[in-house]
């Protein structure tokens, strides 16, 4: 039986027969089973020690009284509001003793009524203040099967994050570092050559390698689930948790193949670097002090699966645990003033279409980038349906509905996050679409070879949509795409002191610099050393960050000083003190520069393609005698 599933499982997908035949060794599977024991007593140990304080009258373990697992806790409430409004008849009766002591409306019999009203008042007030402040709720008066309630949700809740962050960040470094094994052994292109689909061989990895995590995950299922239904959360809602949980699997893992099959120039260190940039990411999404603040930024929050754990407690008659019960109020999230927050439903849809976005995305970079090393990772097409969707996407949770007086993002502040996402956005698309030597020495060659026939629409098209061309051309229309709904925004904003020409000239300096940094990338991309990537990365990081490390060093101000900064790499932080005609003339000189360093790429591109003619036509004539 077990045989003819093994037989089932290597028709289906080899290469995930092959993982798993390599890691499914005993000391392997024994290391898995202890992973998941180690969790159960991890549990179990918590749940004893807590119970132990609770119970034993020498260990001190604080219940407060407003804890609805108080028997008391009602009876100290009602002495809490009793006690108010005493305090608040005690203010009363010494107004009329003083009205009734002065000269105008002195009335002995009434001050004597008074004085004895207020002992009476006073004498409970002080007997309820005797009360009041004891705010530990005794042992004996613990309803201990509610408390063992919120014991079991508290332990589910730690339980889901400890599952989470361990399936991510291990997940994410055992992929990447299976890719660099392989990529160091040479049978990386051994498995490029095989018969099976590009498809068949990533899923086998997605499978396969992280094995051991998904059987040691089965393994805590039951004590999950266990802990979740004695914190009477729905079942529903744990299997939600369960397919969310997935997807951000899917989607990490997926991105942490592409990462290794892009990083190999990294040697080795790879595998940290992605499996620390998933730690540092899923750490700053969970903190519980980081607020939906009704603005692009929150669609970050949506890449993490901790982001419904609040929903699993909604249903339950105690509140969540600390840690989920500080964490961001997410029933305020909109896109394009859609309540995507307001409901479990809502908000899990929304979470697993967000995922099949991208993972989607990822899966066609993979298949382009594993059939050939050499090629862009996306095609110019795909690019530009990439932009958009990004557009979309920050757009509507740009233009949400402000329901919170302490949220104070304004339009503008918006613009400039999107901004910032998009400094990002084509720092990626620079790296992903531009072309290395050898493949721009193929097209110059073919362009060289046929320019005399081909018209110039074909070089048109051809720059706009073919493989092989230089992405100037491709990332100037993404920069079209991104911008365009900032230039509409800026054109219809009406906000005092807002001040659109600047706003405007802004948006250029963005363009100015990404076709800059996009043209000095493929110019080195150009060269003839091995580390062309490298050399591209450290160049373009250099250009864009010691400018302004450089001008803080010097203490140049932008209040006192904005020229400089203009023509740095970060001009926005001097156009708020700059006057117009200079930003205008920063603008053009970029723009120049820009020029020029277009005009050499075409030089370069031109005598590659007329060297790589001239060697092709020798071999030629060298063959024939």
């Amino acid at each position: 039986m077990v045989l003819k599933g093994i037989d089932k499982l290597g028709d289906w997908n080899p290469q995930l027969l092959r993982e798993v035949k390599g890691r499914l060794k005993g000391r392997n599977l024994a290391i898995a089973l202890g992973a998941s024991v180690l969790g159960y007593l991890a549990m179990f140990f918590y749940g004893l020690n807590q119970f132990t304080r609770l119970i034993d009258p020498e260990r001190h373990y604080y219940v407060d009284k407003n804890e609805i697992f108080c028997k008391l806790r009602d009876t100290y409430l009602g002495n809490q509001a009793k006690l108010s409004q005493l305090q608040e008849q005690y203010r009363l009766l010494q107004d009329q003793f003083f009205r009734y002591s002065s000269a105008e409306y002195y009335d002995l019999a009434k001050i004597n009524q008074l004085k004895g009203s207020i002992e009476n008042v006073k004498t409970q007030i002080t007997n309820l203040q005797g009360i009041a402040p004891i705010y530990e709720c005794p042992k004996d008066a613990i309803d201990i099967p509610l408390w063992w309630q919120y014991q079991h949700g508290q332990m589910f809740g730690w339980l889901s994050v400890i599952a989470l962050f361990i399936l991510l960040i291990v997940g994410t470094y055992m992929l990447i570092a299976d890719l660099a094994g392989e990529e160091r052994r040479g049978t990386l292109n051994f498995i490029r050559v095989s018969p099976q689909s590009a498809q068949s061989i990533l899923l086998g990895k997605v499978l396969g390698v992280p094995i051991l995590l998904y059987i040691a995950a089965v393994l805590l299922i039951p004590l999950h689930l266990w802990l979740g239904l004695s914190a009477q959360i729905l079942l529903v809602e744990i299997f939600s948790f369960y397919a969310v949980l997935i997807a951000g699997c899917t989607f990490f893992y997926s991105a942490a193949l592409l990462f290794g099959l892009m990083s190999s120039w990294l040697n080795g260190f790879q595998s940290w670097l992605g499996g620390g940039a998933v730690f540092l990411f899923l750490l700053i999404a969970f903190n519980r002090w980081t607020w939906i603040t009704q603005n692009p930024l929150d669609w970050m929050k949506l890449f993490s699966p901790d982001v419904i754990l609040p929903y699993l407690y909604n249903q339950t008659e105690h509140y969540s645990p600390d840690f989920i019960g500080y964490s961001t109020p997410i029933e305020s999230l909109q896109w394009f003033h859609i309540p995507v927050g307001l409901t479990g439903l809502g908000i899990v849809s929304f979470v697993l279409l967000n995922y099949a976005l991208w993972t989607g995305w990822i899966w066609q970079a993979l298949k382009r980038r594993f059939q050939n090393p050499n090629t862009a990772v996306l095609s110019k097409r795909q690019s530009y349906w990439l932009v958009a969707c990004v557009e979309i996407l920050l757009l509507g949770f740009a233009v949400q509905e402000k329901q919170d007086i302490y949220i104070s993002y304004s339009l503008v502040d918006n613009l400039w996050i999107i901004f910032c996402f998009n400094v990002a956005l084509f720092l990626g698309l620079i790296a992903a679409l531009s072309s290395h030597r050898q493949v721009l020495q193929d097209w110059a060659r073919y362009r060289q070879q046929e320019g005399t026939i081909r018209k110039k629409w074909r070089i048109v098209h051809d720059l706009i949509w073919g493989e092989k061309s230089p992405a100037i051309v491709a990332i100037g229309i993404n920069l079209a795409i991104a911008t365009t709904p900032f230039w509409v925004w800026i054109a219809l904003w009406n906000e005092p002191g807002f001040d659109k020409l600047k706003a405007l000239l802004a948006v250029a300096f963005f363009i100015c610099i990404t076709l800059i940094c996009a043209t000095l990338g493929q110019l080195i991309l150009m060269m003839k050393t091995s580390k062309r990537a490298l050399w591209a990365t450290g160049t373009i990081g250099a250009v864009l960050s010691l400018p302004p490390i450089m001008l803080l060093v010097l203490g140049i101000e932008t209040h006192d000083n904005p020229i400089p900064w203009l023509f740095s790499s970060f001009p926005w932080a001097g156009i708020e003190y700059a006057a117009t005609s200079m930003m205008a003339f920063a603008i053009l000189s970029e723009f120049l520069l820009w020029g020029l360093l277009t005009f050499q790429l075409t030089r370069q591109l031109r005598k590659a393609g007329e060297s790589a003619t001239q060697a092709l036509l020798a071999g030629h004539s060298s063959s024939r005698h």
